[in-house]
């Protein structure tokens, strides 16, 4: 009977300590179960941060293509303006150029038409 008695009492032991380790391994399995949803949101978080700043990365990038077919608009422009400066500045001289020459023209004929008249007054 004492042999009974004494495998029971440590089937009983076991069983506690079964008991005990089947206890720790729930609370430890809850514990994994709050920290996985914890970081599911998280991750779920972080995605929608990714694609928050994807759309973001996307929009930059067409403003930055818009912006550089701009600034392409804006070179084409000026080149051609400066151009058509250099082009005026140039007719601006050649006509600075004739003017004096005309200028020159003018005072020499006036000297000659003001000595002829001088001449004929002497008459």
């Amino acid at each position: 009977m004492d042999k009974i008695k004494e495998k029971l009492e440590k089937l009983r032991i076991e069983s506690e300590q079964s008991q005990s380790r089947a206890e720790h391994a729930e609370a430890e399995v809850k514990q994994l179960k709050e920290e996985l949803a914890k970081r599911e949101t998280t991750v779920q978080s972080l995605n929608n941060k990714v694609t928050l700043l994807q759309e973001n990365l996307d929009r930059a990038e067409k403003r930055v293509e818009e912006l550089s077919e701009k600034t392409r608009n804006l070179e084409l422009t000026t080149e051609q303006a400066e151009r058509k400066t250099k082009q005026s500045e140039a007719e601006r001289t050649e006509l600075e150029k004739r003017l004096e020459e005309m200028t020159e023209k003018y005072r020499v004929v006036k000297q000659e038409l003001d000595s002829t008249l001088k001449g004929l007054e002497d008459l």
